[in-house]
């Protein structure tokens, strides 16, 4: 056990020496990998260790990629083709820069996050708050912030899916909801707080704090209603219908504009969901099992389905281009998404290579804590987990088997895990890789990790204080 302990504390220990030192997250990976492969073969007699681990790494690394590719075509597509461009025109015009920063921070990278994830809300998002006048500063840091109860449900559910192997709303899931509503409610007032900060600007708690508190509600209702009956909609319903709610009773009439202009921006959206639910329908049954031992790769995968939504969008519009716009759009992915998918690859592969002993440390070191201990222990522990490996979905695949090993099977594990999962959508916000990731698009130097970590680590701070806090009225 002391040379697993060892092998464990070393490999992370690259892992964080490419993140802080090289500032190549994949090559720390890389390195973490191939020290276990050789620690491993040195311990281990059975030289077959690695062959279910690196199998099923590869095809969970299959559906991530294909989600991320398939959602950064489908919005490369969009934007090539101007389909945001009277979006932008209306955002523009409205009087109230608050009203701005919740419309796209809080609604639009909620609905975006729930549709593709892996950093894309912040990624997209930042650009287009510098387009429209706000600082660098403030571009990077309030998309980051604002996305992470969004996190719990990102990606089509992808955290739970593949992170904890959750599929439906269960106890769980019912803990998350509960943990993340009065944060959701909270998450306005804290960006209005870190705009007032990064833009030195007057925001008028008197006159918006309606206006605030009505965002929080907007999007904290459908966010809890629709988790209740899906664990793969609720931030994108949360995002849309919030957005509708929030233009109709908080946006001043002469500035809102008709309910056709929401439906003619997210149209494609609804298509594919309508793709999605019939590929769910049909497809959700059919596994590619390859061993007994090894993770079945599903059929039913949304990232071909946003392929092939982009597909039908361009023979909507571009029916005589269709060939060059999707080769055009498929290339350009490529080069985005290329090294963000290796990253995974190594991060899933390093994962599931390192599961077992995690889980027998878990059981040594996390059994013997109180409960009480693990209320403080499971967010923080989620938190660091994003934080190193840049993803909610990589920090439950981390740490959510060791937990569930070392916890009996009861009514506290639900929470524990609903905590863990919490941890890691909070983290988001501080992840060297979304932190990477945003400053690629907006190319300011002068904004280094110390300046952006100061500001996203105090929202970091009360939110995780928040559900521990509403963690201990839970259990009483």
């Amino acid at each position: 056990m002391i040379l697993e302990n060892w092998t464990l504390v070393i490999s992370f220990t690259m892992l964080l020496f490419g993140v802080f030192v090289l500032r190549k997250l994949w090559l720390g990976a890389l390195g973490a990998i191939l020290f276990v492969l050789l620690s491993k073969t040195i311990l281990l007699p059975d030289v077959d260790f690695a062959h279910g681990p690196l199998i099923s790494g590869s095809i969970i690394s299959v559906e991530l990629a294909l989600l991320l590719f398939g959602a950064y075509l489908f919005y490369n597509t969009l934007s090539a083709n101007g389909h945001f461009s009277k979006f932008m025109e209306v955002t523009s015009s409205l009087s109230s820069k608050l009203f701005v920063l919740i419309i796209l921070c809080v609604f639009m990278g909620s609905f975006m996050e729930g549709i593709a994830g892996f950093g894309i809300p912040a990624m997209l998002i930042a650009p287009l708050l510098i387009t429209l006048g706000f600082k660098p500063l403030t571009s990077i840091v309030l998309p980051l912030t604002a996305n992470t109860t969004a996190v719990t449900f990102g990606a089509l559910g992808t955290p739970l899916k593949v992170g904890l192997g959750i599929y439906e709303s269960d106890s769980t899931v019912v803990f998350t909801l509960l943990l993340n509503s009065l944060p959701a409610l909270a998450m306005p007032f804290l960006l209005a707080f870190l705009y007032s900060k990064t833009e030195q600007a007057d925001v008028q708690w008197k006159k918006n704090w309606g206006m605030l508190l009505g965002a929080g509600f907007s999007f904290a209702v459908p966010y809890l209603l629709t988790g209740l009956l899906s664990v793969e909609y609720p931030s994108v319903v949360a995002g849309f219908v919030g957005l509708l709610l929030f233009a109709s009773f908080f946006v001043p009439k002469n500035e809102n504009p008709p309910f056709i202009f929401w439906m003619k921006t997210f149209y494609p959206y609804f298509l594919f969901v309508i793709f999605l639910l019939v590929a769910k329908y049909f497809l959700s049954s059919f596994y590619w099992n390859i061993d007994g031992s090894i993770r079945p790769l599903p059929l039913y995968q949304p990232g071909l389905v946003f392929i092939m939504t982009s597909i039908f969008y361009l023979c909507i519009i571009q029916k005589n281009k269709l060939v060059f716009q999707l080769g055009s759009q498929i290339k350009e992915t490529f080069l985005k998404t290329g090294k963000a998918t290796t990253t995974i690859f190594l991060l899933v592969c390093l994962s599931q290579l390192i599961q077992e002993d995690l889980s027998g440390i878990t059981q040594q070191y996390y059994h013997g804590l109180n409960e009480t201990t693990k209320i403080f222990v499971n967010p923080l522990i989620g938190v660091m987990g994003s934080f190193i490996s840049g993803s909610a979905t990589m920090s439950n695949l981390l740490f959510g088997e060791a937990i569930k090993s070392a916890e009996s099977i009861g009514g506290t594990l639900p929470l524990f895990l609903a905590l863990l999962h919490s941890g890691s959508a909070i983290g988001n916000s501080i992840s060297l890789q979304n932190i990477i990731m945003v400053k690629s698009v907006v190319k300011e130097p002068t904004i280094g990790y110390a300046s952006i970590l100061q500001y996203s680590l105090l929202v970091v701070g009360l939110y995780v204080f928040t559900i521990i806090l509403l963690s201990f009225l839970i259990i009483k």
